[in-house]
């Protein structure tokens, strides 16, 4: 069983049974019911194989139908194939929808987020943060959210009400996230902006960050609505999905045509833009474990731009121990400048060089942009930079 120490406190991870594993839904992939998606499960898919127009299959077959056809044949191996390997490991994030990297442009604006986990989890409120860029410095977090989690399908739906607008949306899924056995979200994400699923590392704790562009209107996708939107549309004006000439940008409403409705939507947003960062990412430069403190009470991370300091929380660092046990800062903290930023563990922990030092990307410079993610590293020996103190 895994534990979790948050600076000082040393949790037992609790094992979530809510009436019994059998109150549990199985993992799709998992077809011989062990809670894990391997070699085994292949042989079992295999053996489940009936064709394309095999019919109705054994009931024991069920985890290995991954598409709504009541057979399993190679068009089901595709989702067999991303769902090998879990289950094995901590849960990760393997959908995340709207589609990293796309827009929301439409007149609605950004209503719901539905994300899908490898494997049952809890998802306890405090694990989301969602932080808007239009309202500038400091913890100006969003709250008005409703979450709706479906232990059948592992899906999570964030609602929000009202719907988010004309914003660079970014949100934070942090590894409070954990399995039935207490195995918190392997969630690292490396770019927030077009992340590649399925999220993490392979190893216990991370913090999943995805950025949203919402702009009503913005059919070039270029941040600013303006007279290019309004020619993108018009040269579409009439096309439906699958006519010579159709651009699915111009279709800012989702109908699969492009109508007066998309010319109102970006009739009435002429003038709208984003807040925009300044184009370069902060990265660490120099990680420290900061004697000025006691021995090894503070770790310190100097970066390449001052940061947004009242977004910076404790879990946005974590030390991972040899048996994979997250070690939570009791505190965070950083220099006049805001370019060093100082994590403190009570009590202190001892013998660095036996801890993965792990820092989120959801820690933002003044402008806005997100820290470029540091790779795990081992204090002092493989980390951007060696010292005793900044």
């Amino acid at each position: 069983m895994r534990r979790i120490r948050v600076s000082g406190l040393l949790l037992p991870a609790v094992l979530l049974l809510l009436g019994g594993t059998a109150a549990l839904a199985q993992l799709p992939g998992d077809l011989d019911g062990n809670g894990e998606v391997n070699l085994a499960d292949l042989v079992e898919f295999v053996g489940c194989m009936n064709g394309p127009d095999g019919g109705s299959v054994d009931p024991t077959c069920d985890p290995g139908d991954f598409n709504p056809d009541p057979n399993i044949d190679l068009r089901d191996f595709a989702g067999f194939q991303a769902r090998f390997g879990f289950g094995q490991g901590p849960p990760q994030i393997v959908t995340f929808t709207p589609t990293p990297g796309e827009w929301i442009v439409d007149d609605l604006g950004l209503t719901e987020v539905t994300v899908e986990f490898s494997e049952p989890v809890d998802v306890p409120r405090e694990a989301i943060i969602v932080w808007p860029l239009s309202a500038g410095l400091g913890d100006t977090r969003i709250n008005e959210f409703t979450l709706d989690y479906s232990a059948d399908s592992y899906l999570l739906t964030i609602t929000f009400d009202p719907p988010l607008r004309d914003d660079r949306v970014t949100l934070v899924l942090d590894y409070l996230i954990e399995d039935v056995s207490g195995r918190p979200l392997d969630g690292e994400i490396l770019d927030p902006r077009s992340a590649l699923l399925p999220s993490g590392d392979g190893l216990n704790g991370g913090q999943s960050v995805f950025q949203i562009n919402v702009l009503q209107g913005d059919a070039s996708r270029d941040g600013v609505v303006d007279k290019t939107d309004s020619s993108l549309v018009n040269d579409s004006l009439g096309l439906c999905d699958g006519d010579a000439g159709f651009n699915p940008y111009a279709d800012l409403d989702n109908t699969g045509c492009v109508d007066q409705g998309d010319l109102n939507i970006v009739a009435l947003s002429v003038g709208r833009n984003l807040p925009s960062g300044d184009g370069t990412r902060p990265r660490v430069t120099a990680v420290f474990a900061d004697g000025r403190f006691g021995s090894f009470e503070c770790l310190a991370f100097r970066v390449t731009d001052s940061l947004d300091v009242f977004k910076v929380t404790e879990r946005a660092c974590f030390l991972l121990d040899a048996d994979e046990n997250v070690i939570v800062p009791a505190f965070a903290g950083s220099g006049a400048f805001g370019d060093v930023i100082d994590f403190f563990f009570t009590p202190p922990f001892a013998h660095c060089d036996q801890f993965r030092i792990n820092l989120s990307n959801a820690i933002f410079d003044l402008s806005g942009e997100p820290l470029d993610l540091m790779p795990p590293c081992t204090c002092l020996v493989d980390c951007p930079a060696q010292g005793g103190g900044p």
